[in-house]
């Protein structure tokens, strides 16, 4: 499907055979700055093994990205977000987001090299996107619901642990030959051994060790679109030992008692699990029942055994498969996710692990839950 500006949603790509509009578009990614006024770089800085180029020819190489391009994704993902925050048309929106992809490749055939270069010298605080076997896509519009919730779950973490971990955001991380992609959070112990510089094995291009954990929070991107990302995150070049992806759905409109409630879901990845790619733990966390369509997505779609799918709307077996309690207070059991401690200080020598390092850590969700509310005016 292609909307007026000629971008293909993914996972369409885009071609050379597309219409001259398209083409004019595509065309318009790349341009070669010729002002002598722009301000002069050292190619050996960006290009190591090519210290020998000429400002001009470092210059032809550099990536630019059109605006429209970008501005039609982000107003494309929008759509989705303006009809969460109203309240309307959550069950359409729900269901598209299951069978499909809302992911927007805006350009192909990117190598590593010029977007590691593009995105350490662009900030583009419209939109996130990341680079994936050459194909720039743009998948979510960063908003304040989505940064409160990644932004709380690192405080609840610092203040648990201030001491053995950097906690940090937005840090262009090298996943694949030609993939590297932004965490809107990440998790990294203060003690863990970078790789040789010049090893060309860290998560950039200062061979800068990888963090243990990346949170992942999904507000325009559908559930199936970050549960994919697992995939780039656990690759054989990175030591990402957990994701952690929080699912904010529609607010919708109890019929009851009409006021406003809100689905939400946790789900954690372990490499270490023998399915790293199916999340070890699922708990619906919101003041709504999970949809249908959630249910069968992550049971079926995404593989997830029921009995490890919990929490609100969700049957417990240990009650009679009575639904379990709801999520309105904090410290109960039941929406507690364990960060387990192995995997967070994954790589630490021995004699730099704490006492009890393997319990880990336990983030409330209730907590979680209540800072979106605060957010969304629910």
């Amino acid at each position: 499907m292609a909307d007026d500006s000629g971008i293909r949603y993914f996972p369409c790509r885009v071609t050379r055979s597309q219409s001259r509009q398209s083409s004019q578009q595509s065309n318009q990614l790349i341009s070669q700055p010729s002002d002598s006024s722009q301000p002069s770089f050292q190619s050996s800085q960006l290009f190591p093994l090519s210290s020998q180029l000429t400002l001009q020819s470092t210059r032809e190489k550099r990536l630019h990205l059109s605006s429209a391009a970008i501005n039609s994704a982000r107003e494309k993902l929008l759509t989705f977000q303006k009809a969460r925050e109203v309240g309307k048309e959550v069950k359409e929106e729900e269901e598209e987001g299951y069978t499909g992809s809302r992911e927007i490749v805006i350009k192909e055939n990117v190598s590593l090299e010029k977007y590691l270069q593009y995105r350490e010298n662009n900030a583009i605080p419209s939109v996130r996107m990341y680079l994936h076997n050459g194909n720039i896509i743009i998948y979510e519009v960063p908003s304040f619901v989505h940064g409160v919730t990644a932004g709380r779950i690192l405080v609840l973490m610092g203040g648990w642990n201030n001491q053995d971990f950097a906690y940090g955001t937005e840090a262009t991380t090298i996943l694949g030959p030609n993939t590297a992609k932004e965490s809107d959070s990440w998790v990294r112990p203060r003690h863990l051994p970078d790789p040789p510089i010049g090893s060309g094995l860290g998560a950039d291009r200062n061979d800068k060790a990888y963090p243990t954990m990346m949170i992942e929070v999904g507000f325009s991107q559908s559930l199936l679109d970050f549960h994919r990302k697992t995939a780039l995150y656990f690759s054989p070049r990175t030591t990402i030992q957990i994701v952690l992806a929080i699912k904010i759905f529609g607010v919708r409109t109890d019929p009851n008692t009409n006021t406003s409630t809100i689905a939400l879901i946790a789900a954690l990845y372990l490499r270490t699990s023998a399915t790293p790619l199916i999340p070890t733990s699922v708990i619906s966390f919101g003041t709504a029942d999970p949809d249908a369509n959630t249910v069968n997505c992550i049971i079926n779609q995404m593989g997830v055994p029921p009995g490890s799918f919990t929490g609100v709307g969700r049957p417990d077996p240990n009650n009679n498969n009575n639904n379990f309690p709801p999520c309105n207070a904090p410290n109960l059991p039941d929406y507690q996710m364990n960060i387990p401690g192995p995997e967070l200080y994954n790589g630490v020598p021995v004699h730099r692990l704490p006492p009890g390092f393997a319990a880990g850590f336990n983030l409330d969700l209730w907590d979680i839950q209540n800072e979106i509310e605060v957010e969304l005016r629910i």
